[in-house]
């Protein structure tokens, strides 16, 4: 067994590279790893700042798929969302360049399944005077229950 261990050795020699630490990799930014990561970043930030200047629930329903020259790619789900999104575009690239994106001039929306589903946000709505008028008669009857 050990014959037949060595002789994988030596058909494998090991590396004479030089190891490195995982930290080393991610913050190296001149590797191919490190621009992937660079990479990225930029299209969750691009993401992130244009689903600030959505409606929340429009925001929910894209990914920033890709960042090309000067066109970035969005992705929605459906053809009504796309089309919700193309309405917004102009809007969208002024708001880009404002927010120091200059060299994007141009934004495709694409329909393609999203990676993760989208969550959807529950606007809060204030209760009727109603409703007010019914949780406080409720909370008198069972603090007189409790005396």
């Amino acid at each position: 067994m050990l014959l037949k261990y060595a002789s994988c050795m030596a058909r494998f020699p090991q590396s004479r590279k030089k190891t490195r630490r995982v930290a080393e990799i991610l913050s190296d930014h001149g590797s191919s790893f490190g621009s992937l990561l660079r990479r990225a970043s930029l299209l969750m930030q691009l993401e992130q700042l244009l689903a600030g200047f959505l409606d929340p629930g429009l925001a929910t329903h894209f990914q920033v798929a890709a960042l090309k020259e000067n066109r970035l790619t969005l992705i929605t789900p459906s053809a009504s969302w796309a089309t919700s999104l193309r309405m917004q575009v102009p809007q969208l690239l002024k708001s880009l360049q404002r927010a120091g994106y200059p060299e994007i001039n141009h934004i495709d929306i694409r329909v393609a399944p999203l990676f993760e589903q989208p969550r959807e946000i529950r606007k809060k709505r204030p209760l009727t005077p109603a409703a007010k008028q019914a949780l406080d008669q409720m909370s008198r009857l069972e603090a007189d229950d409790e005396e």
